[in-house]
């Protein structure tokens, strides 16, 4: 027996577990550890559902929870909400998954639609520059777990990854191999302020001063890249090394870089917040000699220590607890498209 049709009546019979411990362990409350691990068990090969309707009537819970995004179709979300989505699965809870198309005012929108619904929790990659519309969910004890991009000045959960530190890093070492003339093409995001603020960081702690005319910040959405990048190489003292501080724009030097015909690194050297080849219909690009060099994101981790820390809130609605933020280490990949410059 199993799918739709097994009963928590099944499970009490396949684990040997009353049905009310059973119960407690579905709603989030402690149990032993032995009983755990035969509930587990037993739901798993009964691939057991809660009926979040019947469940949600006695305990005021929906067992649903919303995920809001910007656009489906960007290759950085699929994997954080898949994996998102298949660990809250696993624990009794549907996912609402919410597309407002880059529009601010549609993400709020959505966020009230949601609210409206009464979902359990949220998981949130915004687009506002004001958290005024997370704070109303938060006040309303709706947790809020925001994805990759922050709001400074508001306490609230969030998953991101070493940004600062990993840029601050990735350029040291770009330095070290004797590149003192570095431009930049960045986003509006905190998470690409985050970067470029370690790029200009590993530039000062190395003695070397950023030149504002080489640092282009671009309207995402709305600005293609692939200009500014040309700027970039058209100038007379044209940058030895490009940091594109996101995917997109990394496929924009990649544009560039075909339409061109560039020579890399001998014409430029290139490094991207992010891996190409490693988005979701885009592994093509590693065989397009050599790779850029980069910084990978875990983007299945995201989404794993998403779902565990919504899960945790959800299960206790009435604890009080401090905002956390999670920050996941990237993995910096040096290929041969930094050339190097030093002679040793």
């Amino acid at each position: 027996m199993g799918g739709i049709l097994s009963t928590i009546l099944d499970v009490e019979k396949e684990s040997g577990v009353s049905k009310s411990t059973i119960s407690r362990f579905l709603h989030g409350n402690s149990v032993t550890d032995e009983n755990r691990v035969k509930i587990e068990q037993a739901i798993k090969k009964l691939h057991y559902k809660m009926n979040p309707i019947a469940s949600g009537l006695k305990s005021s819970k929906t067992f649903t929870v919303g995920a809001v995004i910007p656009d489906i179709t960007d290759s950085f979300f699929p994997p954080i909400i898949k994996e998102f989505e298949r660990c809250m699965s696993e624990n009794g809870y549907n996912v609402i998954l919410s597309d407002y198309g880059n529009d601010a005012d549609r993400e709020i929108k959505q966020l009230e639609m949601l609210s409206d619904k009464k979902v359990d929790g949220l998981v949130v990659a915004t687009s506002n520059t004001k958290g005024d519309h997370i704070r109303a969910c938060l006040n309303e004890n709706l947790p809020v777990i925001l994805l990759d991009r922050l709001f400074p000045d508001l306490d609230c959960d969030s998953i991101t990854v070493d940004n600062f530190s990993a840029t601050y890093e990735a350029v040291c070492e770009c330095i070290k191999l004797g590149h003192t003339n570095i431009g930049a093409v960045y986003g509006h995001f905190y998470t690409d302020g985050e970067r470029i603020r370690g790029l200009q960081k590993a530039m000062k702690d190395n003695g070397l001063k950023p030149d504002p005319d080489k640092m282009l910040k671009l309207q995402l959405m709305e600005e293609a890249p692939e200009e500014s990048i040309a700027k970039l190489l058209d100038m007379k003292d044209a940058p030895t090394l490009l940091f594109c501080s996101n995917v997109y724009l990394g496929i924009g030097a990649l544009k560039v870089r075909l339409q061109r015909n560039l020579n890399i690194p001998n014409d430029i050297s290139v490094l991207v917040f992010d891996d190409i080849a490693t988005f979701p219909n885009h592994d093509y690009i590693s065989y397009i000699k050599p790779e850029f060099s980069n910084i990978t994101q875990p983007l299945t981790e995201i989404g794993k220590y998403a779902a565990e820390l919504l899960l945790e809130r959800v299960k206790n609605p009435h604890r009080k607890y401090e905002a956390v933020n999670i920050e996941l280490k990237t993995r910096f990949k040096l290929t041969g498209s930094v050339a190097k410059l030093i002679k040793t």
